[in-house]
């Protein structure tokens, strides 16, 4: 039984120097999660940011496009209208 005793407590057991480490070690492993947490939203931050520029790029580029294409459309339609007009006369009824 002594023997067992010894070994319980010489291998078996955590001594306060065992929990202190223990603690200092959690200690650590938390500020190193924390830096990384940080770290990683500022990439999804700047990741985001990034994207958001992008598509704001892309619908400026597309409006514009389409405010050219309409308002050659319209042009073109003015254009027409006028053209029949000048062919067929609009003669008022009498």
């Amino acid at each position: 039984m002594v023997v067992m005793v010894t070994h319980a407590l010489s291998e078996g057991l955590a001594t306060k120097d065992d929990v202190r480490e223990l603690k200092v070690g959690l200690a650590a492993l938390d500020t190193k999660i924390d830096n990384g947490l940080a770290a990683l939203d500022g990439k999804i931050d700047n990741g985001l940011a990034a994207l958001n520029v992008k598509i704001d790029t892309g619908l400026n580029d597309v409006t514009q496009k389409l405010t050219i294409r309409l308002g050659g459309i319209v042009i073109g339609a003015i254009t027409l209208l006028e053209v029949l007009n000048r062919i067929f006369p609009v003669v008022p009824a009498p």
